[in-house]
């Protein structure tokens, strides 16, 4: 018969988890739990403006690429000269998105588009990559991004206009994702923390 020895009333060569032990364990990997619930989100998020900071430097490119080569605007005459309209140069929502589309569609080498019996990119040069054939170029959120670009030549594109207290944007071009909530900051939150915007010149 085998003999088995016992030591304070536990089999020899037996070892085990203590209850304490068990516990510091369990708080341990709740605790890394709970970092990593914080910690993933936040870097999706990182992630995904990266992504958006990248795709609105290329349409920025493409608009100012455009210009060289026609030596004009990717957009209809009647467009050229008039600022009286805040929306006169804005492409994207809420109001213009229709009109990004057909830029996106322009910038993408579409041979097809016109504006005012003009056709806008005659020898099908592709300035972008990205965007649908529809013209569909969305960020992250589902949103299609927004540009708004100096066609009457005033030496820079007003952005945040004269409500807001932040100043205006120096700069020919600018492109815009409307952020997670998919709306359009009031002009005096755009340089705080909780403007979600992404902009193409910050």
């Amino acid at each position: 018969m085998e003999r088995i020895f016992r030591k304070n009333g536990i089999r020899s060569g037996q070892a085990g988890f203590t209850l304490v032990e068990l516990l510091v364990v369990i708080s341990i990997i709740g605790m890394l739990a709970g970092l990593m619930s914080v910690a993933i989100p936040k870097a999706m998020e990182a992630g995904k403006k990266a992504k958006v900071k990248g795709e609105l430097t290329a349409i920025v490119a493409a608009v100012k690429a455009y210009k060289q080569e026609y030596g004009q605007w990717p957009v209809a005459k009647s467009k050229m000269d008039s600022a009286a309209d805040e929306y006169s140069s804005w492409y994207g929502p809420p109001t213009q998105e229709q009109e990004s589309k057909d830029l996106m569609k322009i910038l993408s080498g579409d041979m097809t588009v016109q504006k005012e019996g003009q056709t806008m990119n005659p020898k099908g040069v592709r300035f972008l990559e990205g965007a649908k054939t529809d013209g569909t170029f969305q960020d992250p959120w589902g949103k299609q991004y927004s540009v708004k670009m100096d066609t009457n030549e005033s030496g820079g594109v007003e952005y945040y206009g004269s409500s807001g207290t932040q100043e205006n944007i120096r700069v020919t071009v600018i492109a815009v994702s409307l952020g997670k909530n998919g709306t359009q900051e009031d002009p005096d939150k755009k340089a705080t923390k909780t403007c979600d915007d992404v902009f193409s010149w910050r």
